[in-house]
């Protein structure tokens, strides 16, 4: 068995230790290095801040304020209970859409019952080039008139 591994220089066990004064001083330059590029990166603020003319804004001066729309979720779930209540709430009320044009919206229940009672709404077409002065035709209109 010893035959095979005197051919494998990799398989011998290491003679010497690591030179431990190489890896201090390697490990001094290192950080003598780190020292001094932090000391650059200090002057390099120090100098850009000085040049900032009095009454600017600094580049930090936007620390407190949230970015442009659109943001990150902080809270997700919460957000999105929210969404579902406004949404719900919309769908179990009433209101106007649009009050000049006479749109509303109504209860999902109510809205059926009206369908059922009136029926389906009959979509209109509207003219592509409308002539001026000329009022404007709703583009939905009940299919049965209202009973009284």
């Amino acid at each position: 068995m010893d035959t095979i591994h005197r051919d494998i220089p990799a398989a011998e066990p290491e003679i010497r230790d690591a030179n431990i004064p190489l890896v201090v001083w390697t490990t001094i330059g290192i950080l003598v290095s780190l020292i001094f590029c932090m000391l650059i990166a200090a002057f390099q603020f120090r100098f850009e801040q000085s040049q900032v003319p009095k009454g600017e804004p600094s580049v930090f001066s936007h620390e407190n304020q949230l970015p442009p729309e659109p943001r990150l979720q902080a809270n997700p779930g919460v957000d999105q209970m929210t969404f579902q209540a406004r949404q719900k709430e919309r769908a179990e009320s009433f209101g106007w859409v649009d009050k000049d044009g006479g749109i509303a919206h109504v209860p999902v229940e109510k809205g059926m019952e009206m369908i059922l009672k009136n029926g389906l709404p009959e979509v209109l077409a509207k003219p592509a080039n409308p002539k001026p002065g000329t009022k404007n035709v709703p583009a939905v209109r009940p299919a049965v008139a209202p009973k009284q």
